[in-house]
């Protein structure tokens, strides 16, 4: 947390060092601090949001992929707030386990499925709301390799698939307290712990399945909003004045909305810092997990599901492409081009971190032409 703090404080500055792109004919200079690349980060996440989209546009199979929601209640956000690891942890297996047992069985598919599935903690006014974004293959591979498509427009029976969800989270949950894993919050006991899972047990869990989209690019590109950057981006901050943050957030329908209007609200500072921080994921969590054709072994069979959907050509390895290059696909391309001459620019002259540019980067044209990928004014 604290360093996830510090990187976005120092995010761009001196304190990180950076390097110089410069026209080809000396005819312009920027200076181009190097971004913190920490995952939180509101200025680094267009970068590794791009390559991680770009990856998995190769690795999602030809078929349509349904759009599945988990959401813990809130009843429960106290026990994340001191076990975030291990929670998610359950969360993902509990989620994870349902969709495969489930649909394993003939009853509703009967075949190997694709899922990816992604973690988020917050709301759009930053508050608890901890839920499971995952995407799943409209179909799956049957043992005799074949592939198998749902029988029905509907994956899943959502009640079906929320009271096994329900009772595998819980049943999780015991076996985490029981283990000594799971940490109780201060002034709550075990019997209390036994009876808050008695009392949710009454309470329908908000669980969605939505209809098939024709690929899971489509879902694929929501997700990666939210993967890298943090809980809100810069566009949705509006000013600070009189110690108070001002920004726009979504509309829910309970709030009036469609999920496209949007309001405005403001925290005091410090309470904005406090929201933004408790989303910060554990270091070295993995926030994304793949599971099944979509897990990323050996024993995925991603192969043999994607020769029975009629893929024949073998997967083509790209070369490394630097931040002009992003930049330029993205329609970007007066970040990484003279404004005089229309040249791409060139990275050089690397300096250390807490010093300044040396002077002749500034004077002579560059020579030799650098990759710097994550670096700079773009990340």
């Amino acid at each position: 947390m604290y360093r996830a703090a510090w990187a976005v404080r120092h995010c761009r500055t001196r304190e990180l060092g950076g390097h110089v792109n410069s026209c080809p004919e000396g005819h312009y200079h920027q200076i181009a601090y190097n971004s913190c690349r920490h995952r939180s980060c509101p200025q680094c996440g267009w970068l590794p949001k791009e390559l991680w989209l770009d990856g998995w546009r190769k690795r999602l199979l030809p078929c349509p992929h349904h759009h599945v929601i988990f959401t813990v209640p809130h009843e429960l956000n106290d026990l994340w707030r001191f076990n975030k690891a291990v929670f998610a942890d359950t969360l993902f297996a509990a989620a994870s386990q349902t969709l495969t047992e489930l649909l394993g069985d003939p009853k509703f598919l009967g075949g190997r499925i694709g899922i990816l599935a992604a973690l988020h903690t917050w709301n759009q006014r930053l508050q608890r709301h901890v839920h499971l974004h995952a995407i799943v293959t409209a179909g799956g591979l049957a043992s005799d390799g074949q592939w198998h498509k749902p029988q029905k427009k509907c994956l899943l029976p959502r009640k079906v698939l929320m009271i096994k969800f329900r009772g595998k989270f819980k049943a999780m949950l015991r076996d985490t307290l029981r283990r000594g894993v799971l940490k109780l919050p201060p002034d709550f006991t075990c019997n209390d712990f036994e009876r808050l899972l008695g009392k949710l047990t009454a309470v329908p869990w908000n669980v969605k399945v939505y209809n098939a989209y024709r690929n899971g690019v489509t879902v694929a590109t929501y997700l990666a909003r939210y993967i890298k950057g943090g809980p809100i981006g810069n566009s949705r901050l509006l000013s600070l004045q009189d110690g108070q943050v001002r920004f726009r957030y979504r509309l829910s329908e309970r709030q009036g909305g469609d999920g496209k209007r949007q309001g405005k609200t403001r925290l005091p500072v410090e309470t904005f810092i406090g929201r933004w921080l408790q989303h910060v994921p554990p270091r070295r969590f993995q926030t994304v997990r793949g599971y099944g054709l979509y897990s990323g072994n050996q024993h995925s069979q991603w192969e043999q599901a994607a020769k029975a959907l009629g893929i024949v050509e073998a997967k083509q390895v790209e070369e490394a492409r630097c931040w002009q290059d992003w930049c330029e696909a993205a329609g970007m391309s007066e970040a990484c081009r003279c404004p005089k001459c229309g040249k791409q620019l060139i990275s050089h002259h690397e300096f250390s971190a807490g010093r300044g540019p040396p002077l002749a980067a500034l004077s002579s044209r560059p020579r030799k032409k650098q990759s710097i990928v994550a670096g700079g004014m773009i990340a």
